[in-house]
């Protein structure tokens, strides 16, 4: 007996409807995780820039919360602008304390450039170069140039010299003392200042810099706005150095796979308000 038997295979045409089939499917896939992917880098991209601002946002509104000096809109620097100011600025710097209430030990005469100090146990770090000496007393305040001695007899050279109207005008800064000082030891009574620290933030190169004692570091990265800093004005147009306002951190992480998701602009529409005024020049 004879059998015989037949090979079943798929035709051209099956073969061809499946390999399409499998082309769609694998381009759907490939589209669904493409999007997943691209999805998942901007919600890193804007999260990491929306967090560096809020976070810059917290240690700003505490730093100028706590200054005790009129604002000043500043270049990318941190160096004040004179008077007038740009409307918006990259950086803004005020004077934070930094020690003090000290005493003046000793008479200062007009003319002088030194200053004798009686330290104050427990008032804070030693006064060093390139901080700031209030004398309130006076509306004395001067750069502090160079210090010496120990913390019974601290001696400080004082330059950029600002102080109150005289007869005859006197065009501040100037780099000696426009007036003599009494010393504690006088009938006078105690006679103390302040150590300040000047300090600003700054836009420099897409970074927000916090400046302080010469020293500088990046408060937050991808800042999209150059001049984020402003001053509110009062009815009258006049600059309203009670508050702080209208701070815009606007970010942008464009090192993240090269795609540059923006976050939303982090906005400070609410204003800051100082909580004592040490100071009265800038």
């Amino acid at each position: 007996m004879k059998v015989s038997s037949q090979s079943a295979g798929f035709t051209l045409v099956e073969l061809m409807v499946t390999v399409a089939l499998m082309g769609v499917v694998g381009l759907v896939l490939c589209s669904i995780l493409y999007t997943t992917t691209v999805l998942g880098a901007k919600n890193t991209a804007v999260n990491v820039a929306h967090q560096q601002a809020r976070v810059a946002m917290v240690d700003m509104l505490q730093d100028l919360h706590a200054a005790i000096s009129l604002p000043a809109l500043s270049d990318s620097t941190g160096t004040a602008y004179p008077s007038p100011a740009p409307t918006a600025a990259a950086g803004i710097s005020f004077q934070e304390w930094s020690s003090g209430p000290h005493k003046v030990k000793n008479d200062v005469a007009a003319g002088a450039t030194q200053i004798h100090l009686i330290l104050t146990t427990g008032a804070g770090p030693t006064p060093i170069v390139g901080e700031r000496l209030i004398v309130p007393a006076y509306e004395i305040e001067a750069d502090i140039s160079a210090v010496s001695g120990n913390s019974s007899d601290f001696l400080v050279t004082v330059t950029n010299i600002s102080g109150p109207s005289l007869t005859p005008p006197v065009t501040y800064p100037v780099s000696t003392m426009p007036m003599a000082i009494t010393g504690t030891g006088s009938s006078g009574g105690d006679i103390v200042c302040f150590v300040t620290d000047r300090c600003s933030y700054a836009v420099s190169g897409a970074n927000l810099y916090w400046k302080w004692k010469g020293n500088s570091k990046a408060a937050a990265n991808y800042i999209t706005n150059s001049t984020p800093f402003s001053i509110p004005t009062t009815a009258a147009g006049a600059l309203y150095y009670r508050f702080v306002a209208a701070i815009d951190l606007s970010t942008s992480d464009t090192q993240y796979s090269n795609r540059g998701y923006k976050s939303a602009n982090i906005l400070l529409n609410g204003q800051v308000p100082y909580k004592t005024r040490l100071t009265t020049y800038q």
